[in-house]
């Protein structure tokens, strides 16, 4: 029989390397954003509506990459160390448990 523990810390890991994987797939898609808010950020300002759209679209989109990869990673690195707080996340102590301890 698997311990409480070692069921936290495989869930977690578990977790941990598919919020990876996510952060590495959307790192491929920074390239792609870069390229396309440098082309729209190489026009003169104000030449037209429709380039100032784009600059913030891209500058927009980029921003929240950036944002999701830095979380992503962040919370793979919290869930991968584990403790008594992922333990808490993952595998609460019921009522139960507590009084039978």
């Amino acid at each position: 029989m698997i311990s409480r523990k070692d069921a936290v810390i495989l869930a977690s890991r578990t977790l941990a390397v598919l919020l990876t994987v996510s952060a590495l797939a959307d790192v491929s898609y920074l390239p792609e954003r870069l390229h396309s808010l440098l082309r729209y950020l190489n026009h003169e300002p104000g030449t037209a509506t429709a380039i100032e759209y784009w600059r913030h679209y891209y500058l927009i989109q980029l921003g929240f990459l950036i944002t999701r990869i830095v979380g992503f990673s962040l919370m793979a690195r919290w869930l991968y160390k584990g403790g008594p707080d992922i333990e808490e996340l993952l595998l609460p102590e019921t009522e139960e448990r507590t009084a039978a301890n």
